[in-house]
């Protein structure tokens, strides 16, 4: 029998202690100092992770990395002023100097630690001094900033432990698995590059602050991806990604279902290798759930992050507009980290405190239309509650407003088919040979400031033309979602009964954070699609190593 492998703690509890004194030994010396630290924060992050691949038919890695980052957070001045304060001019791309401290997992040492903290407090420290005669100057010769908030929200501390349960995982089955998936994919002679990975970890946050909060919380979560990749005769760069999410590997799908999976995805490619390029065009699209949510985060999220409100190269798009009707009344849009699941679908958003320890809670976005409120951290907004639980960063990162499990909600849907003849009936309306219906998204990015147009890309994978005179729909590929999100979100029409999943990671300033997004099929009676980027490599001029049954050729026995 295979032993099963057990995630653990890698730190003892007395880690908080010593955060603990490190903390009152600075703040007591500062306080003989001119300037005052007015708030500091200490957060340890501990990581077990193990990580298996497979490509091309063999197992490629197996790696296990406990890991331990410690984060200093330190404001000097006031909480009315102090030294995180955005810098404008040239200045204000000087960007933040904040790095990762890494910490030895050889051993618990608690000197080390004692060491590691002097040493990046003290550094934090010397740079918000300097950063604050930069700021201080900024005052005096710059006009008045449009946005005039303080820069932090003083709390009450909190104290709780949430400690996330242990992980069992047998690590040799899942090998097997793995090569299995990877064999079957590579055994078709269009996958021209493959990777099977299955990534498990176990993740615990001690964080502690001047204002007496004491929190330990993490999170558990497993990723299954399969990556494709193909050449179409054209040259186009061709790829099909596909994952599952979950809090618990136990959770994953079993090997006959995975094996149905794995053959679904290498179809598409293939339909995606032998389908015709698309053409710029302007028109109705009906984006189905999982793409609606993908374009909601991209289009709507970043721009509803609380701290760009008050920064002036940003765009505000939404800044004055609360009150003010922004989608149909029929449209709610609300995000939730508390939630762990939609239905049987864990989220990958969903946390109990954020990186500032503020719990997790709802934060209402569009109420019937109009626009409601931002996603807030530590940072205030004028006229806005304080932070709703969404300070987040990536370990090494300063904690900015960022999305979690952002929920679209249709307060009236009609069924996929009758969402479908809307389509149709709009393409009709308009005299248009065809319209789209967009299935899946890779992802995407969006452009918030001032200085370049404030637009959003989103990268369509699995799009189809719907023809109005009833022929077959046709796969087309090459072609992206663009567009401003004012325009876009004004035409929105229809909203489908059935809702979707989707669960990814976003990378914004603060780095890169886990994110989920629920969404019903939504009608848009004009979106704009341009051009992909296209490759101009033609496919292997050798056939790929495949016998006549589809077995890999092993060569000379």
């Amino acid at each position: 029998m295979i032993p099963l492998w057990l995630f653990t703690a890698a730190l003892a509890s007395p880690v908080e202690e010593i955060l603990i004194a490190e903390r009152d030994r600075a703040i007591q010396t500062f306080s003989k100092e001119d300037e005052q630290v007015h708030y500091l924060a200490i957060a340890l992050h501990e990581t077990h992770k193990l990580e298996l691949s497979a490509v091309d038919g063999t197992l490629a890695r197996v790696h296990e990395q406990p890991q331990r980052i410690l984060d200093v957070d330190l404001r000097v001045g006031t909480p009315e002023l102090d030294s995180t304060r955005p810098l404008r001019g040239l200045s204000a791309y000087e960007g933040s100097q904040k790095k990762a401290l890494r910490l030895s997992v050889d051993g618990e040492d608690p000197d080390a630690l004692r060491v590691a903290l002097w040493r990046a407090i003290d550094s934090q420290y010397r740079g918000a001094l300097q950063r604050m005669v930069m700021i201080r100057a900024e005052h005096t010769v710059k006009i008045e900033e449009e946005v005039e908030a303080d820069d932090f929200e003083p709390r009450e501390g909190l104290v709780d432990t949430r400690l996330p349960v242990d992980i069992t995982f047998d690590p040799e089955a899942w090998e097997e698995i793995l090569v299995d998936l990877s064999e079957q994919v590579d055994a078709s002679p269009w996958v021209f590059g493959q990777g099977v990975r299955l990534t498990v970890d176990r993740s615990v946050q001690t964080f502690i602050d001047t204002e007496g909060a004491k929190l330990r919380h993490g999170r558990t979560h497993a990723r299954l991806s399969l990556n494709l990749r193909t050449v179409a005769e054209d040259g186009d760069e061709v790829s099909v990604f596909r994952a599952f999410d979950v809090h618990d590997p136990a959770r994953l799908p079993e090997r006959e279902v995975l094996a149905a999976w794995a053959d679904q995805a290498v179809q598409h490619l293939h339909a995606l290798r032998e389908a015709p390029r698309g053409t710029p065009y302007t028109g109705p699209v009906l984006l189905e759930g999982k793409a609606s949510a993908v374009f909601f985060h991209e289009v709507f999220g970043h721009r509803v992050e609380g701290h760009r409100q008050k920064r002036e190269w940003e765009g505000r798009t939404f800044a004055a507009k609360i009150g003010e009707r922004i989608l149909p009344p029929f449209i709610d849009v609300y995000d939730d980290p508390s939630l762990a699941r939609w239905g049987e679908i864990d989220l990958n958003g969903h946390y109990a405190y954020d990186d500032e320890g503020v719990p997790a809670q709802r934060a209402e976005l569009v109420r019937e239309g109009r626009f409601a409120g931002f996603l807030m951290s530590r940072s205030p907004l004028p006229e806005v509650e304080g932070s709703n639980g969404h300070g987040r960063r990536q370990p090494g990162r300063e904690p900015v407003a960022r999305m979690a499990n952002t929920i679209v909600h249709a307060r009236q849907a009609v069924s996929p088919k009758e969402l479908r003849a809307k389509l149709v009936a709009e393409v009709r309306r308009q005299g248009l040979e065809y319209g789209y219906i967009v299935r899946d998204i890779d992802g995407g990015f969006t452009l918030t400031g001032r200085m370049i147009p404030n637009s959003f890309n989103v990268r369509a994978n699995t799009t189809f033309r719907v023809y109005a005179d009833g022929r077959p729909d046709e796969l087309v590929r090459g072609i992206d979602l663009v567009g401003t999100p004012l325009v876009a979100f004004q035409n929105v029409v229809a909203a489908s009964t059935e809702v979707e999943v989707f669960n990814g990671h976003c990378g914004a300033e603060s780095g890169w954070v886990p994110v989920s997004g629920v969404a019903p099929g939504l009608l848009v009676s004009r979106l704009e699609f341009q051009l992909k980027e296209k490759g101009q490599e033609r496919p292997p001029l050798i056939d790929k190593p495949i016998t006549a049954d589809g077995s890999a050729d092993g060569g000379v026995q």
